[in-house]
């Protein structure tokens, strides 16, 4: 939402009315986040998995709550492919254990770290919804205009079509029914699970290194959990970290 720009003549009266009221040597006190706890490999409470199907499994667990982060050891590669934009995917488990009611806000962010520590939030379902739609009438638009300058190739193109509409669909229903949601967790319904994506394409995040490496941070009201992984694991990762039978 874009803020309403002063008139020049109200800037200067704020500059103005600083500089004298405001003492020299005195500074806005800088507003603190909430606390930070990290994954870190052998501390209490931190596990690392790595599952027969691929997916890297990071846990976290306190007394009232359990995160667990899942990801694809082949997103890097997997990323650069997906039909419809190119986006990183993970995996997110919650499990409360505490009493009454805990409000999960299902707000994830990624930092880049290999790319200038570039922080990105999570794409927003709806927004993502509309704009697959808008994409999808677009296409169907393109289609019908080169099918009438073009008759000639009119199977071609709604052969296409119909894969794009139907991949379309497939990566629709995907975000409205597997999407991580915000949710209000007691011991009646203890768990939410689902599904986040993460814009990759622009300026800032190139081609994938060989080996990358990320921060996943889930923002909740009294803290910041966060899972520092590296795609691919190193060897390290998948016998160091893996907890005891």
């Amino acid at each position: 939402m874009m803020r309403h720009l002063r008139s020049l003549p109200a800037c200067l009266a704020l500059i103005v009315s600083a500089i004298f009221f405001f003492p020299a040597g005195v500074h806005a006190k800088k507003k603190l986040g909430p606390p930070t706890v990290r994954w870190t490999a052998g501390a209490p409470g931190c596990t690392f998995v790595r599952g027969d199907d691929g997916r890297e499994r990071w846990t976290m667990s306190d007394k009232d709550l359990d995160l667990s982060l899942i990801v694809d050891s082949l997103e890097l590669s997997k990323s650069k492919h997906h039909t419809f934009y190119r986006v990183f995917a993970v995996y997110l488990s919650v499990n409360y254990k505490g009493p009454g009611n805990f409000d999960f806000p299902a707000d994830l962010r990624m930092d880049f770290v290999r790319h200038h520590n570039l922080v990105e939030g999570f794409l927003d379902p709806a927004e993502l919804q509309n704009r697959l739609q808008n994409d999808l009438d677009t296409e169907v638009f393109d289609t019908e205009r080169e099918i009438k300058k073009h008759p000639e190739q009119k199977e071609q193109k709604t052969d296409r079509l119909r894969i794009y509409e139907k991949e379309g669909a497939e990566f629709m229903e995907f975000i409205t029914t597997q999407y991580l949601e915000p949710a209000t967790l007691n011991p009646g319904n203890p768990e939410a699970h689902g599904w986040v994506l993460f814009p990759t394409k622009n300026k800032w995040i190139g081609p994938w290194k060989d080996r990358e490496d990320f921060i996943l941070a889930v923002w909740m009201k009294d803290k910041v959990w966060q899972f520092p992984f590296s795609l691919p694991p190193s060897p390290e990762d998948l016998t160091l970290h893996k907890p005891h039978d």
